[in-house]
């Protein structure tokens, strides 16, 4: 018998597994189905690892231990939610995979609450009778926009591929090469298109694609779309057309036109300090592109949604479109979306969205709570650690403003390196998690994303992770 046989024969049985006194109180009511599965797992990894392994055979009882470990463990992990709250210290204000934009307390009040109890989602209280889902909330993403109509899907790309099959119907669709973006992991708009079932035309170069390459590819029966680059820039010898300047020659040509703003701003950005030149919806809507689609987080600082805008004929014709059912949204999206767009209608000079409230704090302001986490934090640091309060640069983030930055405070630790490098693991495996910063500096917590109340429990997870061998 070899080695390997030697080691696979010393497995627990599931049987016996499942008897253990350890493992058998955790099987109550009716947990024992689920229960053999993540047993049956346990020992198929157990067997894995040892079909791996050369080391010295393991008895029965060691394996068997092995095995109730990974099942208490695994069992402890299954109850418990599948998310875990981020402290972001990273200084990405709309961090797409912490979450992106955070809601405001309203927003996630009126989630919960339609969430709970019963709403008039689809029904229509004053006739008695089924009504459209979403209307309210899509006629005040309208009125913000100056759009004729509106239609909330369950996210941008999803707007893009509804408005591009609606408007092509397997026709040419113009695409700038400079505009085959990748979204998000692997999402790449070429192949979002090629699903639409469209005849996708990429024109011009990827630095320059003029007016002129857009009037040449044009042909009877053909959309044009254009696409925000939301997360990349190009710089250096470079051509562009404008959305204006492209609708105008749509409109001469007869070819319907689409514009994927993307993060989709209803807010003046630059009074925060960013740069001139991310326009706000209304601005794309004004240029008179037939459809003009956006994401509902991002800029606008809402939850996951696409929002699609136009004229009323063609979003009504979007709204009976048989793919419209799989996109749309629950009632927690459209009651969040809903409570954040009633921010923008409330006048307020600067609506109550986290997003914008963290790109609008002040040096002065975020240089205090840096000193305050600051000294909050030294009493507990090891030797050799040393913390400065330091500038740093905060990012957008979310597929917006994709090279801007704005000048943010960082709480700074220097010291060995592979000292810094455990800490940050030890962060991030706490409960709140803590994601920080690591460059040649050191570790640093960028406090313009840290909320203030959050500041206690940065000192909480840097104790926590100080205090751990």
């Amino acid at each position: 018998m070899t080695d390997l046989q030697n080691r696979l024969r010393e497995l627990p049985q599931i049987s016996v597994l499942l008897d253990d006194l350890r493992v058998a109180p955790l099987m109550q009511g009716r947990k024992r189905d689920w229960m053999t599965r993540l047993v049956q797992e346990v020992v198929a990894d157990l067997r894995r690892r040892l079909q791996a392994d050369r080391g010295p055979v393991l008895t029965r009882d060691e394996l068997t231990d092995q095995a109730v470990a990974a099942i208490v463990r695994g069992h402890e992990a299954l109850l418990r939610p599948a998310w875990r709250r981020v402290l972001n210290g990273t200084g990405v204000v709309v961090h797409t995979n912490l979450g992106r934009s955070n809601l405001p307390a309203a927003a996630a009040d009126a989630a919960r609450t339609v969430a709970m109890r019963n709403s008039d989602l689809e029904y229509d209280l004053a006739k008695g009778a089924r009504g459209h889902r979403g209307r309210g909330v899509e006629r005040k993403a309208a009125l913000l926009t100056g759009a004729e109509d509106a239609l909330v899907v369950n996210n941008n790309a999803a707007a893009v591929w509804l408005a591009v099959r609606f408007l092509s119907r397997g026709g040419p669709v113009i695409l700038s090469r400079g505009e085959v973006v990748a979204i998000g992991g692997s999402f790449r708009m070429n192949e979002i298109m090629a699903e639409t079932g469209c005849r996708l035309v990429e024109i011009g170069t990827t630095n320059r694609t003029g007016l002129k390459d857009y009037d040449a590819a044009i042909e009877p029966g053909a959309t044009v779309l254009k696409v925000h680059r939301s997360n990349f820039t190009v710089e250096g010898f470079t051509e562009e057309t404008g959305l204006a300047e492209l609708a105008e020659l749509c409109r001469a040509r007869g070819a319907r036109l689409v514009y994927d703003a993307g993060s989709g701003a209803l807010f003046p950005f630059a009074e925060v300090g960013l740069p001139v030149g991310e326009t706000e919806l209304a601005e794309d809507v004004a240029t008179g592109a037939d459809l003009v689609t956006c994401s509902g987080d991002k800029l606008l600082g809402g939850c996951q949604a696409g929002i699609i805008l136009g004229s009323r004929d063609l979003i009504d014709g979007l709204r009976t479109h048989p793919m419209r059912r799989a996109f749309r949204v629950d009632k927690t999206t459209l009651a969040a979306l809903d409570a954040v767009l009633t921010q923008y209608l409330a006048g307020e000079r600067r609506p109550e969205v986290p997003t914008i409230a963290q790109l609008a704090l002040s040096l002065d302001v975020l240089q205090e709570r840096a000193e305050r986490l600051l000294a909050a934090l030294e009493p507990h640091a090891p030797a050799g650690w040393r913390g400065s309060v330091a500038p740093g640069r905060s990012s957008v983030g979310g597929g917006s403003f994709s090279s801007a930055s704005v000048e943010s405070r960082l709480v700074q630790w220097d010291g060995p390196k592979d000292d810094l490098e455990r800490c940050h693991l030890k962060l991030r495996l706490g409960d709140p998690a803590l994601v920080g910063r690591m460059n040649q500096d050191g570790l640093a917590i960028d406090v313009r994303t840290i909320a203030g109340d959050e500041e206690d429990l940065v000192v909480a997870a840097f104790v926590a992770a100080w205090s751990q061998p």
